[in-house]
């Protein structure tokens, strides 16, 4: 069905460009839904119903303004798609000047229709291969008319064997079908690698079983293009290989591992995760509870919380957490006193060592999650 309300504007702006003349357009009953004059807009054009029925192109002469409603000197052209009118355009002028580019207009017409219709079927088919994953990776029932409907959008379910999640950091749209074909026919991961994407921010890629270290290499070269072609930081979390049947669960563990990746760099296998699945599987309401008989003392006190991450990554090292902190190494050492005042644990028990750094990384966890 034609979109007067977003194609049709689009169009009448076009030609009027083109050929610097006022254009309408109406539908099958004659009703203008575009104009280069909105004020014409909903205003019925006779002569544009005598087209659309006649399925010819008319001239509006004087004899025509003075006997059909709505009509002014120009001509109107039927558009017919499939030996089917579906829409009337109406160009305002001098008839015997504006005739002659009657079939130009028509034919930029019809391939603005056609270019549309193409895209429109496109994103559908986009969309039913997005349903489809979507069913594959939430649902439960996998028979053979699953397979079958696979097939029918060109998916042999049975090839794929497991999913990386690639994620966006600060994306504010959706990836367009476009973007996605432009990525799909630079990546070098596999001829059969599929792309999909998924909700606001994020592309699944289906994969069949193959190395894993091609796949991480082939994977850093398509984060750089995406990263170079968006200008946002993108992460990939990689699932494990399974059978297409539970690629649910690669699924899963893709999710996981993309979930750490804003920490632990920007690729990262499932089965290289430890403390983060330890970490993504506790309670939001039991991890507000342990920070807060943990290190709530220190919220007021976001300089002793910064030191406090330095020193973990130097691996409590006093000379080098100093060195980092540009400070003195007994400053270093009074600053730790004072975290132990505030919290209660002690830096020497290597169990407060522990419930410290597991505090920083929840923490930290949050204010990723924020962003």
């Amino acid at each position: 069905m034609f979109q007067f309300d977003t194609l049709g504007h689009e169009m009448v702006t076009e030609l009027s460009n083109l050929i610097r003349q006022q254009v309408i357009l109406t539908d099958r009953r004659g009703f203008i839904q575009a104009s280069t004059e909105p004020a014409r807009i909903n205003q019925f054009h006779e002569g544009a119903l005598l087209s659309m029925r006649q399925k010819m192109v008319l001239r509006m002469g004087d004899d025509e303004v003075g006997r059909l409603h709505g009509v002014r000197r120009g001509i109107v052209l039927p558009i017919i798609i499939a030996d089917e009118p579906i829409a009337v355009l109406g160009v305002t002028g001098d008839p015997d000047d504006i005739h002659p580019q009657a079939q130009l207009i028509l034919r930029v017409a019809e391939l603005f229709i056609q270019d549309s219709m193409k895209r429109k079927q496109k994103d559908e088919k986009v969309r039913d291969v997005e349903f489809f994953v979507f069913d594959w990776l939430t649902g439960t029932k996998k028979d053979e008319r699953f397979m079958e409907r696979g097939i029918l959008l060109g998916i042999d379910v049975t090839l794929y064997r497991q999913v990386v999640v690639l994620e966006v950091l600060d994306l504010l749209e959706q990836f367009t079908v476009e973007e996605i074909e432009i990525f799909a026919s630079i990546q070098n991961i596999h001829p059969s690698m599929k792309m999909i994407r998924w909700a606001q921010n994020k592309i699944l890629l289906l994969l069949p079983e193959m190395n894993q270290q091609t796949v991480k290499n082939e994977l850093e070269f398509l984060l750089l293009h995406i990263k170079r072609r968006k200008k946002v930081r993108v992460v990939a979390g990689i699932g494990a290989s399974t059978h297409y049947f539970d690629l649910a669960k690669s699924f899963a563990q893709a999710e996981r591992a993309v979930h750490a990746t804003k920490e632990s760099g920007d690729i990262v296998f499932e089965h290289e995760l430890r403390l983060e699945i330890v970490l993504q599987s506790i309670p939001d309401v039991v991890k507000q509870e342990f920070l807060k008989r943990t290190v709530a003392p220190l919220k007021d006190h976001q300089d002793l919380l910064d030191n406090l991450t330095v020193w973990f990554e130097e691996d409590q090292s006093m000379q080098n957490t100093a060195q980092r902190l540009h400070i003195h190494k007994n400053t270093w050492s009074y600053r730790l006193q004072k975290v132990e005042q505030l919290t209660g644990l002690s830096v020497s028990s290597t169990h407060d060592v522990f419930l410290l750094y597991l505090a920083l990384r929840l923490m930290q966890e949050q204010s990723f999650s924020k962003e």
